[in-house]
């Protein structure tokens, strides 16, 4: 799996870019119920999914990839909330040439 925070020194066609959101609640629910947040299960499930987008455009990598990330709240049904982690992910698929 090629996934780079920046350039590579292998040649390579640009495909455009990918791009994907993942959000995680904390491992136990429930009204009240205390869980840390997944942080970096998020991190590591946005870079997945941003090889997976890569993979499905006919590439084999990402390079210059980059986050961001939000703290928000996810409703629990039971009239109150809990905490939410969202991680934006972004970069560019490529293709290695031979």
């Amino acid at each position: 799996m090629l996934i780079a925070a920046g350039d590579i020194q292998t040649p390579y066609e640009v495909l455009g870019m990918v791009h994907t959101v993942v959000t995680r609640t904390p491992k136990t629910s429930g009204c009240g119920a205390p869980g840390g947040l997944p942080v970096q299960e998020a991190y590591e499930a946005a870079a997945k999914a941003l090889y997976e987008a890569a993979i499905a455009s006919g590439g084999d990598g990402v390079i210059h990839v980059a986050y961001d990330y939000r703290m928000s709240t996810t409703n629990l049904g039971c009239n109150n909330v809990q905490p939410a982690f969202e991680v934006y992910g972004w970069g560019t698929a490529i293709k290695t040439k031979a």
